[in-house]
């Protein structure tokens, strides 16, 4: 699936795009680092994706695994904000 043609992916594309579990990626969304929109979908609401998104989770996955940052370092490394200990 081409970016140009999806603007947005679920969070089931996401974590295979970005190679972390759905726990993690929530984990970094509670802690601020990943920032997903939100859509109605009937009575439910989901995450939405960018781009953007996952390359920064990309990023920061690399910097956690390869480099040994921990999470608000890797947060700190990009500039992204970080809301906890």
């Amino acid at each position: 699936m081409s970016w140009r043609k999806v603007k947005n992916i679920g969070m089931t594309e996401a974590i295979k795009k970005i190679g972390v579990s759905a726990e993690r990626l929530r984990y970094w969304e509670l802690k601020g680092v990943i920032k997903p929109g939100y859509a109605q979908q009937g009575a439910k609401r989901v995450r939405r994706y960018s781009k953007n998104d996952v390359d920064i989770a990309k990023e920061i996955r690399k910097l956690i695994e390869e480099e040994g940052y921990t999470l608000k370092g890797a947060a700190e490394r990009l500039n992204c904000l970080y809301n906890g200990g």
